[in-house]
């Protein structure tokens, strides 16, 4: 018995951390095909608690219509094909570009892990049911085991897989991993079947107590209980990503808090935990409403501690109500089903569903509401006093996050007035009227102005006494230039043109597009020859011709947010082969949590470029940002010309090399 509960054990433990270790490291291997958008992952996550859902439900079915003895012949069978299935598939592959983003992504999983996946959903409730039956024994512990595994999985990948091995590398052993782990599964089915009567008795629950069925309420309960989790796991994500980066170490931070909370629920200490639980989430739910009031003036340390701490909160009391209104064992598959329709439910309502109806992120502050609201209706088994104190923080936090959503979503805010809102895959995008000019910003971070008075001056990143500045202005004067810019704005690089000039934009987003054209005129009033290009601006540029720029500009981050793929060693040598032998290359490395011309520069040194960082001091006299600017030629010499006069920083950390297989943002971290 102990041999077949430690096999038990070991599959259950294996499998979680399987399971959770090929998150990250997918997501990472889609990231940049799709923009480096933070949505990347929430996309993702409608896979993985989509095909959760899938393999609960063919537990449920399995354990409610075949005889025991088949059971375990059948999901054998099942276990065999998807060995040959991740036999087949270890090789990460390019992805085609064409169709929805979400509907590319889910495919593109499905063949790469679909089988695989599909038999690690499995395992938990799986294991469980075969504890129940063969041990006698309570199985929620193995579900605590599994959690812990998953927890294990999540916090080994950005911390000792993805610094130390290639993707291809890291997929590969995953794969090997897989194989163990069906040895494992596969030899505790044979000792379980050993174990199970040979005359067909039905299903897998024959030997543990019948119970009560079920009601509907409960079942909603259940499912309610891991939607508005699911919901803020996804919400406060994209909340944090946005405005840092879209990694994975940010996408588990989260995810691990979620996890935590699974496996404190399922232990005997969530009932004392509960008043802790709910004074963390009434004071998260304040922070929550004020950092959404302050239309993002509130510090960094306010925007990620306290959605995170919020997420962890209401994570404990919902998953403390499943764990609490558990039901017996005989019920088990059903339970699990509805936990992961819930959690299924609640990733597609914040990947799929908000974009498509709100013009902003609203989802954090909806599903804080959303959680007051099923905690009044769970609440009633809970001590007066714990009533009590969730009434009061109803009381306070209801009218702060409805009075912050209506400020957020009304046309005059603490920035100006907004003009217009728009929001697709890669995220929101504002456009504001305030007293300087028309502004557009993603997240936190502004994109782009337009002074009301002088229309036509470059300002932020690009205004004068800027390294861009000087290039633009002084460089290749001799001749018609060509001029390449990855990322658009506002397009305020276009008032630099002169007559004859090319002027080509690289822009990902729709959405950008029409903005700088509808809402801004600086692509119109530009004297040079504007050209658009809708795509990844490494991706369009690696399918055209050599362009031979005189200047190639490089500043395609959204928010802080910064897409990797374009920081690489494989990206620098696209940009080179479109470079003209004497050009200009330029990069805006200015990010508040990240030293990006850490990377840049040793990409740069990879194509034999000269390298040199400005930067610029802020000026409200030119508005102005602060802004540094990665400037690089093939020639020191002509560099240094260049930059005469400009300050130059100096360098007192190393180079950080990053390749497509192998980056990790962790290593330039301020």
């Amino acid at each position: 018995m102990r041999f077949l509960f430690g096999l038990c054990a070991s599959a259950a433990f294996l499998g979680a951390a399987l399971l959770f270790v090929v998150q990250p490291l997918l997501g990472k291997w889609l990231l940049p095909w799709f923009g480096g958008s933070p949505s990347t992952w929430a996309a993702c996550m409608v896979f993985f608690q989509g095909m959760l859902l899938v393999g609960y439900g063919y537990v449920h079915e399995l354990a409610g219509r075949v005889a025991q003895r088949t059971q375990l012949v059948v999901h054998a069978c099942v276990v065999l094909l998807a060995v040959c299935a991740a036999a087949s598939t270890r090789t990460l592959h390019a992805p085609p570009s064409q169709g929805a983003p979400v509907l590319q992504i889910a495919a593109l999983l499905l063949l790469q892990i679909g089988a695989s996946y599909f038999v690690l959903a499995t395992t938990a409730p799986l294991v469980q049911r075969w504890a129940a039956v063969a041990l006698q024994r309570e199985p929620y512990g193995l579900y605590a085991l599994s959690n812990a595994g998953s927890l294990l999985g999540l916090l080994a990948y950005p911390f000792a897989i993805e610094p130390r091995a290639s993707l291809q590398t890291q997929f590969s052993l995953w794969t090997y991993g897989f194989f163990a782990y069906a040895a494992l599964l596969l030899a505790a089915l044979v000792c379980v079947r050993a174990l199970v009567p040979t005359e067909p008795t039905g299903t897998l629950n024959r030997d543990t107590p019948t119970g009560d069925e079920p009601c509907n309420r409960s079942r909603l309960r259940w499912i309610a209980c891991a939607f508005l989790p699911s919901v803020l796991l996804l919400a406060v994500t994209n909340h944090i990503t946005v405005d840092i980066a879209s990694i994975p170490l940010l996408w588990i931070a989260p995810l691990a808090l979620y996890l935590i909370t699974f496996i404190v629920a399922f232990s005997r200490f969530i009932a004392r935990l509960r008043w802790l639980a709910l004074l963390s989430w009434i004071a998260a739910a304040i922070g929550i409403g004020f950092g959404s009031f302050a239309q993002g003036s509130a510090s960094l340390a306010q925007q990620l501690a306290t959605p995170c701490l919020g997420l962890f909160a209401a994570g404990l009391l919902c998953h403390g109500e499943l764990s609490r209104t558990r039901p017996d064992p005989a019920h088990l598959t059903q339970y699990y089903l509805l936990i992961a329709l819930g959690g299924a439910l609640g990733s597609i309502s914040v990947s799929w569903l908000a974009p498509l109806i709100f013009n902003d992120t609203y989802e954090l502050e909806l599903g804080t509401l959303a959680v007051f609201a099923l905690l009044v209706l769970v609440s009633r088994a809970w001590p007066p006093a714990q009533q009590r104190t969730l009434y009061i923080g109803i009381g306070v936090c209801g009218p702060l996050l409805l009075t912050s959503l209506a400020m957020r979503a009304r046309d005059d805010g603490a920035q100006g007035h907004v003009v217009e809102r728009r929001r697709s895959f890669l995220g929101p995008l504002r456009v504001v009227d305030s007293a300087a000019g028309r502004i557009l910003t993603h997240g936190r971070v502004r994109h782009g102005l337009q002074l009301r008075d002088a229309p036509q001056q470059p300002t932020m990143y690009f205004a004068a006494g800027t390294a861009i500045a000087r290039v633009m202005t002084e460089h290749a004067t001799d001749r018609k230039r060509s001029i390449g810019v990855v990322g658009l704005g506002v397009g305020t690089l276009a008032s630099y043109a002169r007559p004859g000039d090319r002027i080509r934009f690289y822009e990902l987003d729709q959405n950008a597009i029409e903005l700088a054209n509808e809402r801004f005129t600086f692509l119109h009033d530009s004297v040079g020859h504007v050209e658009l290009a809708l795509g990844d601006g490494r991706l369009t540029l690696d399918r055209e011709p050599a362009q031979h720029f005189d200047i190639l500009v490089l500043d395609a981050f959204s928010s802080d947010s910064v897409p990797v793929h374009l920081l690489t060693r494989e990206a620098f040598a696209i940009y080179a082969r479109h470079l003209a032998p004497d050009g200009v290359f330029l990069a805006n490395v200015s990010n508040r949590h990240l030293a990006v011309d850490r990377a840049v520069r040793a990409s740069a040194a990879a194509q034999h470029f000269a390298c040199e960082v400005v930067q610029s001091e802020p000026n409200a006299a030119l508005h102005r940002d602060l802004v540094r600017w990665a400037v690089m030629t093939r020639d020191s010499a002509q560099l240094a010309a260049v930059l005469e006069g400009l300050p130059t920083l100096e360098r007192h950390d190393p180079d950080v090399p990053f390749t497509d297989t192998q980056a990790s943002l962790l290593s330039i971290v301020r």
